[in-house]
């Protein structure tokens, strides 16, 4: 849409992947905003000091750009709108300016904001990265950055990481300061929280001795500096070098801790409270 100057007046794009709404207004920050700064505004409905009210907003966009083709209005978090003020923004998409350009972002799965009838007038897109095609993105995201990833450090950054776009972003944009242009698998283990493997491999010695004692001040002290999904990766790797060294009968006990590593995975998705707290409680009665 951005190769085609955004032909339509009215968008709405959509995503439960706020990351990824983040990269969409930054693509069209880039192209409109540095160019014609007069006619380029971004409001948040979420932030009281970051808005104004919908019909100021409305006679922004029936005001007729200063010298330029188009005046561009963006909306973040629009579905955060009362519903007295959506139906303002209603009567706008029924009616849009041919000088305006209207940009909604929606955080979320399904927008169900305006009327069918309204809706037709606007163009929704979906903005999703499927967890199948995560490995794929991060390569794409490290070849923007200069650097190329081999299939084994894709492998264990999302293994580290999870699958949090965001997350991912940020350590992928540390390897852009790097002399090297490929990345392998020591050297993610080298930047990221190398902290985060070596207390997973600590913890789950005392995991499998029994130590509760010790299970919970190694998970004291690398709470303060590890995001739970990072720890939970890490987890989730050292178990997996244990089941690729077992045999037997041995392997099918590895069966309800992938299962737990799963739920507790689910559970900070979903921001469930002490979800690491019960996940290790349940490893030590495995």
């Amino acid at each position: 849409e951005l190769v085609k100057e955004l032909p339509s007046p009215v968008y709405l794009f959509y995503s439960s992947e706020d990351f990824l709404l983040y990269e969409a207004l930054a693509s069209i920050k880039d192209r409109y905003q540095g160019a014609d700064a007069f006619n380029f505004d971004v409001f948040d409905i979420k932030s009281p000091d970051d808005t104004k009210p919908v019909e100021q907003i409305v006679d922004i966009l029936n005001t007729l750009p200063f010298l330029s083709e188009r005046r561009v209005v963006v909306i973040q978090n629009i579905q955060k709108i009362p519903k007295k003020d959506a139906k303002k923004i209603e009567d706008y998409i029924a009616n849009p300016s041919n000088t305006s350009l209207l940009v909604m972002l929606f955080g979320g799965a399904s927008p169900k904001l305006f009327e069918e009838a309204v809706a037709k007038n606007l163009k929704a897109i979906a903005i999703n990265v499927h967890e199948k095609d995560i490995p794929l993105w991060i390569k794409e995201m490290a070849k923007r950055k200069g650097v190329e990833f081999t299939d084994r450090a894709v492998e264990y950054l999302i293994n580290c990481v999870g699958t949090d776009l965001g997350m991912l972003s940020a350590e992928i944009e540390k390897f852009s300061f790097w002399n090297t242009s490929m990345v392998d698998i020591d050297d993610v283990k080298g930047m990221v929280y190398a902290g985060a493997e070596y207390s997973a491999f600590d913890l789950v010695n005392a995991l499998r001795s029994k130590d509760k004692r010790e299970v919970f001040r190694i998970f004291e002290n690398v709470n303060k500096n590890a995001e739970p999904q990072m720890l939970l990766g890490a987890l989730n790797w050292q178990y997996a070098n244990l089941l690729s060294r077992s045999q037997g009968r041995e392997k099918r006990s590895f069966n309800r801790i992938f299962r737990l590593l799963h739920e507790a995975d689910a559970g900070i998705k979903t921001s469930k409270s002490h979800v690491m707290e019960d996940l290790l409680i349940q490893l030590l009665k495995n």
